[in-house]
């Protein structure tokens, strides 16, 4: 079972902090599943960082299923 933690836009546009389901793959594949299940966000899944277990992965990184995946918009602001 993974968590994955959702932040900025992205937990905006959901109104949800996280979710939890079973998922083995890579973090490509899993964007990939986070944009089909939930269309309204793809594009924003595009501009996202990704880090597993508080730190920062590429999208080629293997999720074994036990991990916690955080999705961090770009920051912005002046």
């Amino acid at each position: 079972m993974i968590k994955v933690l959702f932040f900025g836009e992205v937990k905006r546009i959901l109104n949800k902090d996280f979710i939890e389901f079973d998922f083995t793959g890579s973090l490509s594949a899993l964007k990939n599943e986070l944009a089909n299940t939930f269309p309204e966000v793809a594009s924003v899944l595009n501009t996202c960082a990704f880090a597993v277990n508080k730190e920062y992965k590429t999208l080629n990184y293997e999720l074994k299923g036990n991990e916690e995946v955080a999705i961090i918009p770009p920051v912005g602001g002046g």
